[in-house]
């Protein structure tokens, strides 16, 4: 299992790193200089990211694995909950932005990243984030593998998040009032 691991954190390094480089605002402008214009760099980084995506999974899935722990009883039932409270809240991202605009069908109309502080966003800058990790990290049965791919995404995702808050400093001054305010991927409930 140690191979495997080892093997699940370098893939993932790079994955991280493909995916960050092409997030990048200097990417971005390459291209631009190409000739691509927004929303089409979007629309691609959208396609190349589930690409990527699911070649990493498959390839982890060939990987030699083995069982971590399987929950039973009211445990599994308060795992299974936890996860559930993250797809509504990586769903409720989706609810104040303009999806077509997110996927790169569409332009936005103010900038490349639209800041939009409506709806979930009130309490929490990162839900896409934050529900895709207590889903990834609240797994009834889990294998090492598992573990290993959830460990490494929560991991991007967090120091991703840090890259995607400078972008919006740079495109929107005002996110830093914002982000002084609002927390990253755990709710705080102010009065």
């Amino acid at each position: 299992m140690l191979t495997s691991s080892i093997l699940i954190w370098i893939s993932g390094i790079f994955f991280a790193i493909f995916h960050s480089v092409t997030a990048s605002d200097r990417c971005k402008q390459w291209t631009y200089a190409l000739g691509l214009k927004e929303p089409n760099y979007r629309l691609i980084y959208s396609v190349l990211a589930m690409l990527t995506t699911a070649v990493w999974a498959w390839y982890i899935h060939q990987l030699p694995d083995s069982p971590l722990y399987q929950m039973s009883g009211l445990m599994w039932w308060g795992l299974v909950l936890l996860q559930i409270i993250g797809l509504v809240t990586a769903l409720a991202a989706f609810l104040p932005i303009d999806g077509l605009v997110f996927l790169g069908l569409r332009k936005a109309k103010h900038g490349t990243d639209p800041f939009v502080i409506s709806g979930i966003y009130k309490y929490i800058r990162h839900p896409m984030y934050a529900g895709v990790m207590l889903m990834l990290l609240a797994m009834p049965e889990q294998s090492w593998n598992g573990l290993n791919f959830s460990l490494v995404l929560c991991a991007y995702f967090i120091i991703g998040s840090r890259f995607e808050e400078s972008r919006m400093l740079a495109e929107h001054p005002e996110y830093g009032s914002y982000k002084q305010r609002v927390a990253s991927f755990i709710p705080c409930f102010r009065g």
